[in-house]
């Protein structure tokens, strides 16, 4: 006993109290954490290592196979319905923030499509939670103006559709399983084989853009990496809400001085990197203490290393002001480039980000933001470049408002739709 509270009280010197405890109960309660993996990743087909040592049927469960739409739920035959309008039917997955960056794309594409006189049903393909559609729509509703869109969550009651929809890696295997549809499609927005490490996920992942599906996606490198699995896609260009994202009123000039830098802080998200967007602005933070650095993305559950202004999960409307306060902004992208470095730009906020294909299809260096290697100095560096010029950050902040200035959903949305219908049987 003796020796066990001695390794305890070491972990917690090393590791803090909290983490020692939960490693303590962990030891002495697994079944407990196995029962509590399963409800905490319920759909999402990811296993912790140690969860499946102790339970392999966690194992078996997460793995998706080529099962027939029976399987799901589906029925043998597809509901009749009295709509003759042809239908597209979206697999999305189930969503606690309808503002999502990615759930929110989908929404907007969607109802565009319903704008040309088709049915659009969001089908939750996943639902664990929900008995009705009823909270979904409303929240659909509210979110989307003018929304157009249903929303339901029983696969038994699909119609057949002119369109089936994967919007998610899980999801196509559940399109590819259904038979009432006339041609399917892929909604790709990221390489989810990069969201894991490489095993059966991110191997399923990657079989996935083999099924055959016609690809959309978000931007060029994503088209290339869609049909480099021998696909075709067309990609459409990322846009901002020029009525949340624009420049200060009057303000042409960038501020003289930099005093404000805003991080896209999102700890759950790991290709946004929040580990190395922490130890870069601790360096700068210690450099720069007259700079105020400003977090927000999520609500975070402890203090950052540094002093810093944490704003946490903001609504779109929020976000387009606090750009608008700033004078910097950086945001990382490990896979796809996220929507942030876009609406910075159309807010006249001058962009720091990672290098990478995944990122440079639309950020290009020195002329509409400034890449620096994914490590800490390489971000300080980039920093006091920026900090100390205020003829580079002008170059930069005009850059990026250059290349959002032809860009709109509306033209945007209006390109793939037609890619949509002029690829139907």
């Amino acid at each position: 006993m003796n020796s066990k509270l001695q390794n305890f009280f070491q972990s917690a010197r090393k590791f803090g109290y909290g983490n020692a405890l939960i490693f303590a109960l962990y030891k002495l309660f697994p079944r407990f954490f196995v029962l509590l993996h399963q409800k905490v990743n319920a759909g999402t087909n990811s296993v912790w290592p140690e969860m499946a040592t102790m339970d392999p049927v966690i194992s078996a469960g997460a793995v998706l196979d080529y099962t027939p739409w029976a399987a799901y739920g589906g029925a043998a035959v597809a509901v009749r319905h009295s709509d003759n309008r042809p239908t597209f039917i979206w697999f999305v997955p189930d969503w606690t923030n309808v503002w999502g960056g990615g759930h929110y794309t989908l929404f907007r594409f969607a109802n565009h499509f319903a704008k040309n006189d088709t049915r659009n049903i969001v089908f939750i393909y996943n639902n664990l939670r929900h008995k009705s559609p009823g909270p979904l729509q409303e929240e659909l509703n509210h979110a989307l103006p003018g929304c157009l869109l249903e929303v339901m969550i029983d696969p038994a009651l699909l119609p057949a559709c002119t369109g089936a929809i994967a919007t998610t890696w899980q999801s196509a295997y559940q399109v590819r399983a259904f038979p009432f549809a006339r041609e399917k499609f892929y909604f790709m927005q990221d390489d989810e084989s990069l969201f894991y490490a490489y095993g059966t996920a991110s191997m399923q992942a990657n079989a996935t853009y083999g099924f055959g599906f016609i690809g959309i996606t978000g931007g060029g490198w994503l088209k290339h990496c869609y049909e480099s699995h021998g696909g075709r896609a067309r990609n459409y260009l990322f846009a901002a809400d020029r009525n949340i994202f624009y420049p200060a009123t009057g303000i042409t000039k960038v501020r003289k001085t930099v005093s404000r830098l805003f991080f896209y802080g999102r700890p759950s998200t790991e290709r946004r990197c929040f580990d190395l967007g922490m130890a870069s602005l601790k360096k700068i933070a210690g450099h720069y203490p007259d700079v105020e650095i400003v977090i927000a993305g999520l609500d975070l559950k402890a203090r950052p290393p540094f002093p810093a202004t944490l704003m946490g999960n903001l609504t779109l409307k929020d976000t387009g002001e606090l750009y608008r306060t700033c004078d910097l902004g950086m945001a990382f992208s490990g896979t796809n480039l996220s929507y942030l470095p876009v609406e910075l730009m159309a807010s006249g906020v001058p962009v720091i980000s990672n290098n990478g294909p995944q990122v440079e299809w639309f950020c290009r260096h020195g002329v509409n933001a400034w890449l620096a290697d994914p490590t800490p100095q390489a971000m300080l560096e980039a920093f006091t470049a920026l900090y100390n010029d205020s003829t580079l950050r002008q170059t930069l902040a005009d850059g990026g408002l250059a290349a959002m200035a032809p860009l709109d959903w509306e033209s945007q949305m209006t390109k793939i739709y037609d890619y949509v219908t002029d690829n139907l049987p």
